[in-house]
């Protein structure tokens, strides 16, 4: 008779459960995406305007642009909300719709000195806040256990 093959390999070791707070994997990837392509939105959106020659608030006047720090200030909130995705940070979902909300002012701040970029600014700020308020979904929560008698 032939013996049984051995058992297979212990599964890893290091895999903890899922905190409350945390997405799923499938949502951190849609997550980290979109607040990529929200930073890519945001250079397009600088390189229309030095394009065209329209003076955002955060960028200033071709002849005479803001300090660098100013002009890197959009894009400080969807950085940050990227590291957060990539690091798997809990409540993402929630600083993901007040980066969306930070992003917006930048919007609203552009309404009257160039008000196209400032409807594109803002729609591109309404649109992450849409995708974090639907990773909500995506958000693991605490199980309710019943009590025992």
């Amino acid at each position: 008779m032939h013996d049984l093959p051995p058992p297979p390999p212990p599964g890893p070791v290091d895999v903890r459960p899922p905190r409350a707070g945390e997405l799923t994997n499938g949502w951190r990837i849609v997550t980290a995406c979109t607040w990529i392509a929200v930073i890519v939105a945001l250079a397009a959106v600088w390189n229309t305007s030095v394009q065209l020659g329209l003076s955002t608030w955060w960028l200033g006047a071709r002849a005479e642009p803001r300090p660098l720090i100013l002009r890197l200030l959009p894009f400080v909130a969807p950085t940050i909300m990227v590291l957060a995705t990539f690091n798997n940070v809990r409540w993402v979902a929630w600083w993901g719709m007040a980066a969306a909300a930070v992003t917006a002012t930048v919007g609203l701040g552009d309404l009257r000195r160039v008000w196209e970029l400032a409807v594109v600014e803002l729609v591109i700020a309404g649109l992450a806040f849409l995708v974090a308020a639907a990773s909500l979904t995506g958000t693991f929560r605490t199980v309710a256990t019943e009590p025992t008698s």
